[in-house]
């Protein structure tokens, strides 16, 4: 096991890379504090991506081209200090055959990923989760972060460039994200938008399944039932699942299966 703060793994099949810990988007439903970050301020010290790839080959853990690369879930990868090294990193890895997946609550233009398209050898490689727990009180639930009609336009790398972006509605806030059904859904067709994750609440609330970016048993998932209504609404405009993870397994599989043929 592989626990560093900047990096997290239980086995080799996924490993968590964070380059800074602490984030500045001060989202109300927050995880960070939980767990000893901060949510409106990140650390300045930052882990250069050279620094990173450094201290995962003298840790010794072994990276495999079936390992999943999962950046950020302690920071914001895609903010102004973070986004050099966040690039770098997913440029290693898509060389080294990784699937890579990061989740923003930034706006990402098609110029700053065109370059990606050249190291990605088949669709799914790298996904782009764009995270959204509201859409009209977003600056009450999510008050440092990107307008969400500018987050939504990173839907256009979909319809542009070979790399899935996916609209992870994660936490759903009951109560609150279920009041925009109709917004996210004008969403969804208004981009072509093929994968939702419905996500649930990190909380301290002891339940049976711990987050998997931690082994110490702080965090676990707590699903709300607005999570099965808003599941059962979006079913059969687009593909629906629960977690992150089963996005990309989904990718990988059809790969797989596509080699295998």
């Amino acid at each position: 096991m592989l626990d560093t703060g900047y990096l997290y793994a239980k086995d080799k099949n996924r490993i968590f890379i964070n380059t800074c810990l602490g984030c500045i988007g001060a989202c109300s439903y927050c995880y960070l504090p939980k767990i000893g970050y901060r949510n409106n301020q990140q650390s300045s010290k930052i882990r250069t991506a050279k620094q990173i790839l450094d201290d995962i080959k003298n840790i010794g853990y072994k990276v495999d081209s079936d390992t999943l690369i999962t950046l950020g879930c302690f920071s914001e990868c895609w903010n102004e200090q973070n986004k050099p090294q966040t690039v770098e990193l997913i440029k290693h890895f898509l060389s080294q055959g990784n699937q890579v997946q990061l989740s923003t609550k930034k706006e990402i233009a098609l110029e700053e990923v065109m370059h990606f398209q050249e190291l990605i050898q088949y669709l799914g490689q790298l996904v782009i989760f764009v995270s959204s727990a509201s859409v009209s009180e977003w600056n009450k639930f999510e008050k440092n972060t990107d307008n969400p009609n500018n987050r939504f336009k990173t839907f256009n790398i979909s319809n542009k460039l070979n790399i899935p972006t996916v609209l992870y509605m994660k936490p759903i806030l009951q109560g609150i994200t279920i009041e925009d059904i109709d917004l996210y859904k004008q969403v969804i067709n208004a981009y072509h938008v093929k994968d939702v994750v419905v996500g649930s609440m990190y909380s301290e609330q002891r339940a049976e399944e711990t987050v998997h970016f931690s082994d110490r048993n702080q965090l676990f998932y707590n699903p709300v039932s607005d999570e099965m209504v808003i599941k059962s609404s979006l079913r059969g405009i687009c593909n629906v699942y629960s977690r992150s993870s089963q996005v990309m397994q989904t990718y990988k599989k059809r790969f797989k299966d596509f080699e295998e043929r």
